[in-house]
């Protein structure tokens, strides 16, 4: 059980544990709370506190883990630590140490508190600490120790300072409130609707603008980093298949003869039965009487379907006249079993006890077993005799890759070894092509440090099942910069859009402002344009007939007057502009406000003012703290 503690603590779970707490955690770690060095260099001073730099460095390497393990959880192995900021992180580390020795000390001088209890809840509650349900201290001490707690005592006080910053939070988001006035105009803007119209400005004609040599050669020293070669890989592979050793593996036709036979023997007969049931109650006598009376009608001559029907208590037979259907030896209790595999066709049992009470059964057809020939089996029999050999086969020679592959400089010998095929693989990027390069598995071995950077040969990668392969970098080709000569068509194809984009958004405001003046009419603008405008009436702003960006700005802009329209330029995904004529704005006067909506109301109009209010709270606490960096 110790074992499955340790390696259950080892979970992204169990090591981002009491919820918000590792969110302060993350960006803090546990030196805030003990203090341990008294003699430590300073980093940071707040209102006299000390933030040391012992425990600026600890949260720093705390918080680069926690970084690396997160990409890694999400798929990305490839990722480069040296890639991270080391200025940047230390910066932003900093920072929430000292945002958090403020807010506890602003919590702490407006008399809030956490007792013991309120810690020992909260600890003995926590579903990664318990085992079975049940809090479990082996479990506790093995997960904060996974976290890099150095004692019980430790985390308790990280438990206390969250607690105390979050009642600090709770103090203004639990107080703030919202009227009825602020809850109908919500209200109101929820239920608002738009009337409007649209048409479509397209991008002009790109092939038509004109591109100087002078405008491509300075667009292509502003941008010299957008023109690079992707980054790319020249691998070598070794593949080894499961499929490959079948023809390596011979089976003697004693071994196929062998297995026919153990094949075909077990093929059973099966028979048809049906049978009537008289169950066994209080009185066992009258049971086998009533069963004896029924075997006595049949022997008279009587339908045994006809007795079924009327006697049996199988209900679901005896609808059938007691048809069973075709079954095979052990389908049946034993005694049942042995009656009906005794009976000739047509032939019925004397009564029969069982578990369930007294039967008569009738055995009402046969059919012998199929026997397949050896030739119709023989490749069935084959791949499964040899299946056993290639999967010890497939396993050593995977072992043996992966040994040679260590210790080998490259893939000649392992390759060598095997009878291999050593095979050329790109140049592919580090989002990988076709083939082998659309494994994921295998770029990011492509890209790690030991494999790209130090000539080393991947770990063993199993692709699937059936499958393994090692990788190699055979020739790495660093981005370089694309000469001119190779982009300048590119270039001179961007800007030409960019130019045509600009002058259409340029053509597009000329509209509006035509439009706004009376110098232009709408009529006159559709007529230009060889389109029609598009016109919508009282559309709310959850309405999903209308795409999204659209929408949206359409319910940015401001009311228009009973007399004139705003008018907007909005720009296409796709590229091209609409622009809006926005004629109307509608709020149903009488909206009513349901209970339940007026709950979500009050929860989100408090919700918003109650973070306001305590952002408002810890900036002028900042701006109150003494603080020195150093």
């Amino acid at each position: 059980m110790l074992q499955n503690m340790r390696d259950n603590a080892q979970s992204w779970v169990a090591k981002v544990i009491v919820g918000v707490i590792v969110l302060i955690f993350a960006l803090t770690g546990w030196e805030s709370i003990s203090r341990f060095s008294n003699t430590a260099d300073e980093a940071a001073e707040v209102n006299g506190e000390v933030i040391s730099k012992l425990e600026l460095e600890q949260a720093v390497a705390l918080q680069r883990r926690q970084l690396i393990q997160q990409l890694q959880q999400m798929g990305n192995n490839s990722f480069d630590p040296s890639m991270i900021d080391e200025s940047f992180l230390r910066t932003s580390v900093l920072d929430g140490l000292i945002e958090r020795s403020v807010l506890i000390q602003g919590a702490e001088e407006a008399g809030f508190d956490v007792s013991d209890q309120m810690i020992d809840q909260l600890i003995l509650t926590t579903p990664d600490f318990q085992v079975n349900g049940k809090f479990d201290s082996d479990r506790f001490d093995i997960v904060i120790r996974n976290m890099g707690m150095p004692s019980r005592m430790a985390f308790r006080g990280l438990v206390r300072q969250q607690l105390l910053i979050t009642q600090y939070r709770n103090g203004y988001e639990a107080t703030a409130f919202a009227t009825p006035v602020e809850r109908k105009q919500l209200a109101d803007l929820e239920n608002q609707t738009r009337d409007f119209l649209v048409i479509e400005v397209p991008v002009a004609d790109a092939s038509a603008v004109q591109v100087t040599d002078e405008e491509i050669a300075q667009y292509y020293a502003a941008s010299a980093q957008q023109f690079m070669t992707p980054e790319q890989v020249v691998l070598e592979t070794l593949t080894l298949s499961r499929s490959s050793f079948f023809d390596q593996v011979d089976v003697s036709e004693d071994a196929v003869n062998e297995l026919y036979q153990r094949e075909i023997g077990n093929l059973a007969e099966q028979r048809r039965a049906s049978h009537i049931l008289v169950e066994v109650a209080d009185d066992d006598a009258d049971a086998k009487a009533r069963i004896e009376a029924a075997a006595a009608r049949i022997n008279a001559g009587e339908d045994f379907a006809k007795v079924a029907a009327d006697v049996s208590e199988d209900g679901g037979s005896a609808r059938n006249g007691g048809d069973l259907g075709y079954v095979i030896k052990g389908s049946f209790d034993p005694s049942f079993d042995d009656a009906l595999f005794a009976l000739k066709t047509d032939e019925v049992s004397a009564p029969v006890l069982t578990s369930y009470g007294y039967h008569l059964i009738k055995l009402t057809d046969l059919k012998a077993p199929e026997v397949p020939t050896l030739e119709s089996m023989r490749e069935q029999l084959v791949q499964e005799l040899k299946s056993e050999q290639v999967e010890r086969a497939f396993v050593d020679a995977s072992q043996e890759l992966a040994n040679l592959a260590h210790e080998a400089s490259d893939l000649a010998a392992p390759a060598a070894a095997l009878n291999l095929k050593v095979e050329s693989l790109g140049p592919v990027e580090r989002l990988g092509g076709e083939g082998l390069a659309s494994n994921p598995k295998v770029m990011n071995a492509a890209f790690t440090d030991d494999v790209l950077k130090n000539g080393y040969n991947s770990d063993l990668l199993e692709l699937d099942a059936d499958t393994v392969v090692v990788v190699r970098v055979k020739q790495h080709l660093k981005p370089e910069q694309r000469p001119l000569e190779e982009v300048q068509q590119e270039i001179s194809e961007l800007m030409a859009y960019e130019k045509a984009e600009k002058a259409s958004a340029e053509q597009a405001d000329g509209y509006i402002a035509g439009l706004q003046s009376g110098e232009l009419t709408m009529e006159a603008l559709a007529q230009q344009q060889g389109a029609e405008w598009q016109q919508y009436e009282a559309v709310g702003r959850s309405s999903s007939d209308i795409p999204t960006p659209l929408l949206r700005s359409v319910f940015g802009l401001p009311k228009p007057t009973a007399e004139k329209a705003v008018y907007g330029r909005i720009k296409q995904p796709a590229g091209g502009f609409w622009l809006v004529a926005l004629r109307g704005v509608a709020t149903a006067g009488d909206v009513q406000v349901e209970e339940g909506a007026a709950s979500q109301y009050q929860q989100f109009i408090a919700g918003q003012s109650g973070q306001q209010d305590f952002s408002a709270a810890q900036e002028q606490l900042r701006a109150d703290a003494e603080i020195e960096r150093f």
